[in-house]
Protein backbone atom coordinates (compact mmCIF):
# COMPACT_ATOMS: atom_id res chain seq x y z
CA UNK A 1 0.00 0.00 0.00
CA UNK A 2 2.90 2.36 0.72
CA UNK A 3 4.23 1.89 -2.82
CA UNK A 4 0.72 2.45 -4.20
CA UNK A 5 0.43 5.72 -2.27
CA UNK A 6 3.82 6.86 -3.55
CA UNK A 7 2.70 6.02 -7.07
CA UNK A 8 -0.50 8.06 -6.72
CA UNK A 9 1.37 11.02 -5.19
CA UNK A 10 3.74 11.13 -8.13
CA UNK A 11 0.90 10.67 -10.58
CA UNK A 12 -0.90 13.67 -9.11
CA UNK A 13 2.25 15.75 -9.30
CA UNK A 14 2.54 14.80 -12.95
CA UNK A 15 -1.04 15.90 -13.52
CA UNK A 16 -0.36 19.30 -12.00
CA UNK A 17 2.84 19.78 -13.99
CA UNK A 18 1.45 18.68 -17.36
CA UNK A 19 0.56 21.78 -19.33
CA UNK A 20 -1.13 19.77 -22.08
CA UNK A 21 -3.50 17.85 -19.86
CA UNK A 22 -6.90 18.23 -21.53
CA UNK A 23 -10.05 16.51 -20.37
CA UNK A 24 -12.81 18.86 -21.49
CA UNK A 25 -13.47 21.27 -24.32
CA UNK A 26 -10.65 23.33 -22.85
CA UNK A 27 -7.92 22.68 -20.32
CA UNK A 28 -8.89 20.75 -17.19
CA UNK A 29 -9.81 22.81 -14.15
CA UNK A 30 -6.42 23.28 -12.52
CA UNK A 31 -8.04 24.21 -9.22
CA UNK A 32 -9.90 20.90 -9.16
CA UNK A 33 -6.72 18.99 -9.91
CA UNK A 34 -4.83 20.81 -7.18
CA UNK A 35 -7.69 20.10 -4.80
CA UNK A 36 -7.43 16.38 -5.52
CA UNK A 37 -3.69 16.52 -4.93
CA UNK A 38 -4.11 18.51 -1.71
CA UNK A 39 -6.54 15.94 -0.35
CA UNK A 40 -4.09 13.16 -1.05
CA UNK A 41 -1.21 14.99 0.66
CA UNK A 42 -3.47 15.30 3.72
CA UNK A 43 -3.90 11.50 3.54
CA UNK A 44 -7.60 11.90 2.77
CA UNK A 45 -7.47 9.19 0.15
CA UNK A 46 -11.21 8.64 -0.29
CA UNK A 47 -12.01 12.37 -0.81
CA UNK A 48 -9.04 12.56 -3.19
CA UNK A 49 -10.52 9.78 -5.28
CA UNK A 50 -13.92 11.51 -5.07
CA UNK A 51 -12.34 14.66 -6.48
CA UNK A 52 -11.07 12.75 -9.50
CA UNK A 53 -14.50 11.16 -9.90
CA UNK A 54 -15.98 14.65 -10.22
CA UNK A 55 -13.55 15.36 -13.05
CA UNK A 56 -14.50 12.06 -14.68
CA UNK A 57 -18.21 12.91 -14.55
CA UNK A 58 -17.88 16.50 -15.78
CA UNK A 59 -15.16 16.18 -18.41
CA UNK A 60 -14.80 14.68 -21.84
CA UNK A 61 -13.47 11.10 -21.52
CA UNK A 62 -9.68 10.98 -21.61
CA UNK A 63 -7.44 7.94 -21.26
CA UNK A 64 -5.07 9.82 -18.98
CA UNK A 65 -7.80 11.22 -16.70
CA UNK A 66 -9.43 7.81 -16.38
CA UNK A 67 -6.09 6.19 -15.58
CA UNK A 68 -5.39 8.73 -12.82
CA UNK A 69 -8.89 8.19 -11.44
CA UNK A 70 -8.34 4.43 -11.49
CA UNK A 71 -5.03 4.72 -9.67
CA UNK A 72 -6.52 7.06 -7.06
CA UNK A 73 -9.46 4.76 -6.49
CA UNK A 74 -7.14 1.81 -6.05
CA UNK A 75 -5.19 3.71 -3.38
CA UNK A 76 -8.47 4.54 -1.66
CA UNK A 77 -9.43 0.88 -1.52
CA UNK A 78 -12.07 1.06 -4.24
CA UNK A 79 -10.72 -1.90 -6.11
CA UNK A 80 -13.75 -2.72 -8.25
CA UNK A 81 -14.24 0.91 -9.27
CA UNK A 82 -10.57 1.09 -10.23
CA UNK A 83 -10.94 -2.10 -12.27
CA UNK A 84 -14.03 -0.68 -13.94
CA UNK A 85 -12.13 2.44 -15.00
CA UNK A 86 -9.22 0.34 -16.24
CA UNK A 87 -11.62 -1.76 -18.30
CA UNK A 88 -13.07 1.42 -19.81
CA UNK A 89 -9.57 2.54 -20.82
CA UNK A 90 -8.60 -0.77 -22.42
CA UNK A 91 -11.93 -0.91 -24.30
CA UNK A 92 -12.24 2.69 -25.50
CA UNK A 93 -8.59 3.79 -25.65
CA UNK A 94 -7.00 0.48 -26.63
CA UNK A 95 -4.13 2.08 -28.57
CA UNK A 96 -3.12 4.52 -25.83
CA UNK A 97 -0.16 4.19 -23.46
CA UNK A 98 -2.62 4.37 -20.58
CA UNK A 99 -4.27 1.16 -21.82
CA UNK A 100 -0.98 -0.65 -21.27
CA UNK A 101 -0.55 0.91 -17.84
CA UNK A 102 -4.15 0.08 -16.93
CA UNK A 103 -3.51 -3.58 -17.67
CA UNK A 104 -0.37 -3.46 -15.54
CA UNK A 105 -2.25 -1.82 -12.68
CA UNK A 106 -4.36 -4.97 -12.36
CA UNK A 107 -2.34 -7.73 -13.95
CA UNK A 108 -4.57 -10.44 -12.54
CA UNK A 109 -7.83 -8.50 -12.87
CA UNK A 110 -10.81 -9.99 -14.76
CA UNK A 111 -10.99 -9.18 -18.45
CA UNK A 112 -14.19 -7.24 -17.95
CA UNK A 113 -15.74 -5.36 -15.07
CA UNK A 114 -19.38 -4.54 -15.73
CA UNK A 115 -20.70 -1.15 -14.74
CA UNK A 116 -23.67 -2.71 -13.05
CA UNK A 117 -21.81 -5.55 -11.33
CA UNK A 118 -22.95 -6.00 -7.72
CA UNK A 119 -20.68 -5.50 -4.75
CA UNK A 120 -20.58 -8.08 -1.97
CA UNK A 121 -20.53 -7.20 1.72
CA UNK A 122 -23.06 -4.34 1.52
CA UNK A 123 -26.08 -3.69 3.78
CA UNK A 124 -29.21 -5.47 2.51
CA UNK A 125 -30.94 -2.27 1.33
CA UNK A 126 -27.92 -1.39 -0.84
CA UNK A 127 -27.38 -4.80 -2.40
CA UNK A 128 -28.03 -4.97 -6.11
CA UNK A 129 -26.91 -1.40 -6.75
CA UNK A 130 -24.11 -0.80 -9.21
CA UNK A 131 -20.87 0.90 -8.23
CA UNK A 132 -21.93 4.04 -10.07
CA UNK A 133 -25.20 4.13 -8.12
CA UNK A 134 -23.39 3.63 -4.82
CA UNK A 135 -21.03 6.47 -5.66
CA UNK A 136 -23.94 8.91 -5.94
CA UNK A 137 -24.63 9.03 -2.17
CA UNK A 138 -22.49 9.46 0.92
CA UNK A 139 -24.04 6.33 2.45
CA UNK A 140 -23.21 4.35 -0.67
CA UNK A 141 -19.64 5.60 -0.78
CA UNK A 142 -19.05 4.77 2.87
CA UNK A 143 -20.61 1.32 2.49
CA UNK A 144 -18.51 0.67 -0.58
CA UNK A 145 -15.37 1.75 1.25
CA UNK A 146 -16.17 -0.63 4.12
CA UNK A 147 -16.89 -3.49 1.74
CA UNK A 148 -13.72 -2.93 -0.25
CA UNK A 149 -11.60 -2.75 2.89
CA UNK A 150 -12.57 -6.33 3.69
CA UNK A 151 -11.63 -7.64 0.25
CA UNK A 152 -7.98 -8.37 -0.59
CA UNK A 153 -6.69 -6.57 -3.65
CA UNK A 154 -6.96 -9.08 -6.46
CA UNK A 155 -4.77 -6.89 -8.61
CA UNK A 156 -1.69 -6.92 -6.40
CA UNK A 157 1.42 -6.88 -8.52
CA UNK A 158 3.20 -10.18 -8.83
CA UNK A 159 6.92 -10.49 -8.89
CA UNK A 160 8.73 -11.70 -11.97
CA UNK A 161 10.82 -10.42 -14.82
CA UNK A 162 9.18 -8.82 -17.84
CA UNK A 163 9.84 -10.69 -21.07
CA UNK A 164 11.05 -7.43 -22.62
CA UNK A 165 13.77 -6.81 -20.06
CA UNK A 166 17.30 -8.12 -19.96
CA UNK A 167 18.08 -8.80 -16.29
CA UNK A 168 15.70 -6.78 -14.15
CA UNK A 169 16.39 -7.07 -10.44
CA UNK A 170 13.21 -7.36 -8.42
CA UNK A 171 14.69 -6.37 -5.09
CA UNK A 172 12.30 -4.56 -2.73
CA UNK A 173 11.88 -0.88 -3.57
CA UNK A 174 12.75 1.73 -0.93
CA UNK A 175 9.77 2.63 1.23
CA UNK A 176 10.09 6.28 0.24
CA UNK A 177 10.36 5.62 -3.51
CA UNK A 178 8.56 8.38 -5.40
CA UNK A 179 8.30 6.82 -8.86
CA UNK A 180 7.84 3.48 -10.58
CA UNK A 181 8.90 2.30 -14.03
CA UNK A 182 5.25 2.56 -15.09
CA UNK A 183 5.13 6.23 -14.14
CA UNK A 184 8.35 6.89 -16.06
CA UNK A 185 6.81 5.14 -19.07
CA UNK A 186 3.69 7.33 -18.97
CA UNK A 187 5.60 10.25 -20.48
CA UNK A 188 8.73 8.35 -21.46
CA UNK A 189 11.40 10.22 -23.36
CA UNK A 190 8.85 12.90 -24.28
CA UNK A 191 8.79 13.96 -20.63
CA UNK A 192 12.30 15.36 -21.06
CA UNK A 193 12.70 18.94 -22.27
CA UNK A 194 16.22 19.90 -23.44
CA UNK A 195 17.40 23.29 -22.23
CA UNK A 196 18.86 25.39 -25.02
CA UNK A 197 21.00 27.54 -22.71
CA UNK A 198 22.41 24.41 -21.09
CA UNK A 199 22.43 21.88 -23.92
CA UNK A 200 23.92 19.01 -21.88
CA UNK A 201 23.92 16.96 -25.08
CA UNK A 202 25.53 14.01 -23.36
CA UNK A 203 22.94 14.09 -20.61
CA UNK A 204 19.57 14.48 -22.27
CA UNK A 205 20.14 11.98 -25.05
CA UNK A 206 21.24 9.55 -22.32
CA UNK A 207 18.18 10.32 -20.18
CA UNK A 208 16.04 9.57 -23.23
CA UNK A 209 17.95 6.36 -23.91
CA UNK A 210 17.17 5.17 -20.38
CA UNK A 211 13.51 6.21 -20.58
CA UNK A 212 13.06 4.18 -23.76
CA UNK A 213 14.27 0.91 -22.19
CA UNK A 214 12.40 -1.22 -19.62
CA UNK A 215 15.44 -1.68 -17.40
CA UNK A 216 16.39 1.98 -17.92
CA UNK A 217 13.03 3.10 -16.56
CA UNK A 218 13.56 0.95 -13.47
CA UNK A 219 16.92 2.64 -12.88
CA UNK A 220 15.50 6.14 -13.36
CA UNK A 221 12.72 5.39 -10.88
CA UNK A 222 15.19 4.06 -8.32
CA UNK A 223 17.21 7.29 -8.46
CA UNK A 224 14.50 9.39 -6.82
CA UNK A 225 13.15 9.25 -3.27
CA UNK A 226 10.72 11.46 -1.39
CA UNK A 227 11.24 10.88 2.35
CA UNK A 228 8.84 13.67 3.35
CA UNK A 229 5.57 15.22 2.21
CA UNK A 230 7.15 18.66 1.74
CA UNK A 231 7.97 18.30 -1.98
CA UNK A 232 11.62 17.70 -1.06
CA UNK A 233 13.19 14.96 -3.15
CA UNK A 234 16.48 13.10 -2.91
CA UNK A 235 18.23 12.12 -6.14
CA UNK A 236 21.09 9.63 -6.09
CA UNK A 237 22.65 8.52 -9.36
CA UNK A 238 23.35 4.78 -9.78
CA UNK A 239 26.42 3.43 -7.96
CA UNK A 240 26.94 6.82 -6.31
CA UNK A 241 27.04 7.66 -2.61
CA UNK A 242 26.07 11.31 -3.09
CA UNK A 243 22.53 12.47 -2.36
CA UNK A 244 21.23 15.63 -4.05
CA UNK A 245 18.41 17.32 -2.17
CA UNK A 246 16.05 18.93 -4.66
CA UNK A 247 13.56 21.50 -3.40
CA UNK A 248 11.00 23.59 -5.32
CA UNK A 249 13.21 26.64 -4.66
CA UNK A 250 16.20 24.91 -6.24
CA UNK A 251 14.22 23.93 -9.32
CA UNK A 252 13.00 27.50 -9.64
CA UNK A 253 16.50 28.92 -9.33
CA UNK A 254 17.77 26.58 -12.05
CA UNK A 255 14.88 27.59 -14.35
CA UNK A 256 14.20 23.95 -15.07
CA UNK A 257 10.78 22.51 -15.72
CA UNK A 258 10.40 19.41 -17.82
CA UNK A 259 7.07 18.00 -18.88
CA UNK A 260 7.62 15.13 -16.43
CA UNK A 261 8.47 15.77 -12.78
CA UNK A 262 10.99 12.92 -12.63
CA UNK A 263 12.92 14.50 -15.51
CA UNK A 264 12.92 17.89 -13.77
CA UNK A 265 14.36 16.31 -10.62
CA UNK A 266 17.11 14.46 -12.50
CA UNK A 267 17.93 17.60 -14.47
CA UNK A 268 18.22 19.59 -11.25
CA UNK A 269 20.51 16.99 -9.66
CA UNK A 270 22.64 16.85 -12.80
CA UNK A 271 22.94 20.64 -12.63
CA UNK A 272 24.91 20.11 -9.41
CA UNK A 273 26.94 17.28 -10.93
CA UNK A 274 27.40 18.33 -14.57
CA UNK A 275 28.39 15.90 -17.30
CA UNK A 276 30.81 17.55 -19.68
CA UNK A 277 30.91 15.02 -22.50
CA UNK A 278 28.96 12.21 -24.10
CA UNK A 279 30.28 9.25 -22.13
CA UNK A 280 30.15 11.09 -18.79
CA UNK A 281 26.46 11.82 -19.24
CA UNK A 282 25.73 8.20 -20.10
CA UNK A 283 27.86 6.87 -17.23
CA UNK A 284 26.08 9.15 -14.76
CA UNK A 285 22.72 7.73 -15.86
CA UNK A 286 23.71 4.05 -15.80
CA UNK A 287 26.26 3.88 -12.99
CA UNK A 288 28.67 2.00 -15.27
CA UNK A 289 31.67 3.17 -17.27
CA UNK A 290 30.59 3.94 -20.82
CA UNK A 291 32.47 2.58 -23.81
CA UNK A 292 33.14 5.19 -26.49
CA UNK A 293 34.36 4.88 -30.06
CA UNK A 294 35.07 7.40 -32.82
CA UNK A 295 32.85 6.59 -35.77
CA UNK A 296 35.31 7.65 -38.46
CA UNK A 297 38.22 5.68 -37.00
CA UNK A 298 36.77 2.18 -37.33
CA UNK A 299 35.43 0.11 -40.21
CA UNK A 300 31.78 0.11 -41.19
CA UNK A 301 31.28 -3.54 -40.09
CA UNK A 302 32.87 -2.75 -36.70
CA UNK A 303 30.61 0.28 -36.28
CA UNK A 304 27.55 -1.80 -37.19
CA UNK A 305 28.60 -4.45 -34.67
CA UNK A 306 29.12 -1.86 -31.91
CA UNK A 307 25.66 -0.38 -32.48
CA UNK A 308 23.92 -3.69 -33.14
CA UNK A 309 25.20 -5.33 -29.95
CA UNK A 310 23.87 -2.48 -27.79
CA UNK A 311 20.45 -2.60 -29.46
CA UNK A 312 20.25 -6.39 -29.19
CA UNK A 313 21.18 -6.34 -25.49
CA UNK A 314 18.81 -3.42 -24.76
CA UNK A 315 21.67 -1.27 -23.52
CA UNK A 316 21.51 2.54 -23.88
CA UNK A 317 23.57 3.90 -26.76
CA UNK A 318 24.02 7.55 -27.76
CA UNK A 319 26.03 9.55 -30.26
CA UNK A 320 27.38 13.06 -30.81
CA UNK A 321 27.27 14.85 -34.16
CA UNK A 322 30.28 16.57 -35.68
CA UNK A 323 31.24 20.14 -34.80
CA UNK A 324 30.44 21.27 -38.33
CA UNK A 325 28.03 19.04 -40.18
CA UNK A 326 28.63 18.64 -43.92
CA UNK A 327 26.23 19.47 -46.72
CA UNK A 328 23.54 18.47 -47.14
CA UNK A 329 22.55 19.06 -43.53
CA UNK A 330 20.85 16.05 -42.00
CA UNK A 331 21.53 16.62 -38.29
CA UNK A 332 22.23 19.48 -35.89
CA UNK A 333 25.88 20.26 -35.28
CA UNK A 334 27.53 19.15 -32.03
CA UNK A 335 24.31 17.66 -30.66
CA UNK A 336 23.54 14.51 -28.73
CA UNK A 337 21.24 11.88 -30.22
CA UNK A 338 19.82 8.62 -28.92
CA UNK A 339 20.26 5.51 -31.06
CA UNK A 340 17.07 3.47 -30.79
CA UNK A 341 17.38 0.80 -33.47
CA UNK A 342 19.50 -0.85 -36.15
CA UNK A 343 18.40 -3.00 -39.08
CA UNK A 344 21.37 -5.01 -40.28
CA UNK A 345 19.52 -6.07 -43.45
CA UNK A 346 18.96 -2.52 -44.70
CA UNK A 347 21.89 -0.96 -42.85
CA UNK A 348 19.61 1.73 -41.42
CA UNK A 349 20.29 3.19 -37.96
CA UNK A 350 17.29 4.70 -36.16
CA UNK A 351 18.02 7.82 -34.10
CA UNK A 352 16.06 10.25 -31.97
CA UNK A 353 16.68 13.95 -31.39
CA UNK A 354 16.05 14.84 -27.70
CA UNK A 355 14.00 17.81 -28.91
CA UNK A 356 11.43 15.30 -30.23
CA UNK A 357 8.54 17.09 -31.96
CA UNK A 358 10.41 20.41 -31.83
CA UNK A 359 13.30 19.04 -33.88
CA UNK A 360 14.24 20.44 -37.26
CA UNK A 361 13.26 18.21 -40.15
CA UNK A 362 15.74 17.29 -42.88
CA UNK A 363 15.60 15.66 -46.29
CA UNK A 364 18.16 14.04 -48.56
CA UNK A 365 17.11 15.28 -51.99
CA UNK A 366 19.25 12.77 -53.87
CA UNK A 367 17.51 9.88 -52.08
CA UNK A 368 13.82 10.03 -53.14
CA UNK A 369 13.21 6.41 -52.09
CA UNK A 370 14.63 7.10 -48.62
CA UNK A 371 17.08 4.22 -48.66
CA UNK A 372 19.85 6.38 -47.18
CA UNK A 373 17.94 8.87 -45.04
CA UNK A 374 14.35 8.80 -43.83
CA UNK A 375 12.96 11.67 -41.74
CA UNK A 376 10.14 10.48 -39.47
CA UNK A 377 8.05 12.22 -36.81
CA UNK A 378 8.66 13.18 -33.19
CA UNK A 379 12.40 13.66 -33.68
CA UNK A 380 13.04 10.20 -35.12
CA UNK A 381 14.91 9.53 -38.35
CA UNK A 382 16.83 6.73 -40.05
CA UNK A 383 20.31 7.06 -41.52
CA UNK A 384 22.30 4.47 -43.45
CA UNK A 385 25.37 3.16 -41.65
CA UNK A 386 27.56 4.34 -44.55
CA UNK A 387 26.54 7.97 -43.89
CA UNK A 388 26.85 7.73 -40.13
CA UNK A 389 30.60 8.55 -39.77
CA UNK A 390 30.12 11.59 -41.98
CA UNK A 391 27.65 13.17 -39.54
CA UNK A 392 28.54 11.67 -36.16
CA UNK A 393 31.94 11.60 -34.53
CA UNK A 394 31.38 9.78 -31.22
CA UNK A 395 29.26 6.83 -30.15
CA UNK A 396 28.96 5.66 -26.54
CA UNK A 397 27.19 2.68 -25.00
CA UNK A 398 26.88 1.33 -21.48
CA UNK A 399 25.61 -1.83 -19.82
CA UNK A 400 22.73 -1.59 -17.36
Amino acid sequence: MKNDKSKILTTLLLVIQSCSYAVAAGTADEAAIRNAYSLYVQKKFVPAADAFEVLVRTSTPSSRLYYYAAAANKAAGRIQRAQQLCQYITTNFSSSQEAVHAQQLFQSAPTAVASASPVNGLPSHLKGKSIDELMETEEGRMALKTAMASVPASGARTSGVSKTTTSVSKTPRPRDAAFTAEIIAAEGANGIIPFIKRPDAGLECSMAAMALLPRGREILADMIRCPSSQDIYIVRFPNSSTDYQITPEKIESYHMKDKALWATLIHAAARENPAYNLEQGLSMMTGHAAEKIFANSISEPALALFIGDAIRNQHPIVCLSTDKVPKPELVEEFAGYTITGFDSASGMVTLRNPHAGNSRRFRLEEDPHRKKFDQMNDGYFKMHISLFPKYFKEVARSPI
